[in-house]
């Protein structure tokens, strides 16, 4: 299923955001991460939404959400959109789901921004500098360089960064759809101005707030993500003692691509023992 489309959209500071909602039931909110889209959870939501509301969105800057030069998409500003559309959708204290670097969002906006979580789960996670990649990092710190590039090369060049993302290849429509964004001349502009604003000093202040964190948390990590390796999440997890970290087998980086249904699962089983620990 490559085909995805959010219907909906709420007027954010930073432009358009794209959304949507699925099913019905204990709301979950699924946070997408770089350099990918909401794209990502499409097969997540189709095993969850039996037994949830769950929204996705795009990111400003992202998929299919507003994107242009001079929108403001630092880190903590992206952390600002999240008590705008829960108060939008009407929602207090949902499960959040976040992906990659989300995650930093997703704690800013609970720690800095007032936003009221139910319970949280970090996937594939970047809390604990450092996390950029290699590719990203020397982009960053020639960002004039990589402006200047070609639009194919740079297409290319995006394009082997993403195929490192999954334990096995995608099907070519899959990954055509993770690609689209960022191509041509705007996509490519759109790509390097996400990766302008990588900044791990936004997560640096989170990681000694993690031990305070009262809310319940869990950890969802590829078993062969080779982005953030499986001793990036065991120090998450010394970190968060409180939240037990569960590999999803046959996974890389993009573990909601890999494998959906175990991925999902994982969210299911962790929603129903939050239901029995509120009855007991």
């Amino acid at each position: 299923m490559a085909d995805w489309h959010l219907s909906r959209t709420f007027d954010s500071p930073q432009g358009a955001i794209r959304w949507d909602s699925f099913g019905a039931g204990p709301p979950i909110v699924l946070l997408h991460g770089t350099p990918n889209w909401s794209f990502i959870w499409r097969n997540v939501v189709e095993h969850l939404s039996p037994q949830h509301s769950v929204y996705v969105f795009d990111w400003p800057g992202f998929g299919r959400s507003d994107r242009f030069a001079g929108q403001n998409i630092s880190w903590d500003e992206q952390a600002r959109r999240l008590p705008e559309l829960f108060a939008h959708w009407g929602l207090v204290a949902p499960t959040v789901v976040a992906f990659d670097f989300a995650p930093i969002f997703a704690l800013r906006a609970h720690f800095f921004e007032g936003l009221d979580v139910g319970a949280f789960i970090f996937a594939d996670a970047a809390i604990i500098p450092p996390f950029v990649t290699d590719f990203s990092r020397l982009a960053r710190e020639n960002m004039g360089t990589m402006r200047q590039l070609p639009t194919h090369i740079a297409e290319g060049m995006i394009a082997a960064h993403l195929a490192q993302t999954t334990h096995r290849p995608m099907e070519p429509d899959a990954f055509q759809a993770y690609m689209s964004p960022w191509c041509g001349d705007d996509g490519v502009a759109a790509y390097w101005r996400a990766i302008a604003r990588y900044d791990e000093d936004m997560a640096a202040p989170l990681v000694p707030r993690l031990d305070r964190l009262t809310v319940p948390a869990r950890l969802l990590w590829g078993d062969n993500d080779a982005w953030f390796p499986p001793e990036k999440a065991r120090e998450l997890a010394a970190a968060l003692p409180q939240a037990e970290l569960r590999f999803i087998p046959e996974s890389g980086h993009f573990s909601p691509e890999d494998n959906p249904l175990d991925f999902a699962e994982e969210i299911l089983d962790f929603e129903q023992e939050l239901k029995r620990s509120q009855q007991s």
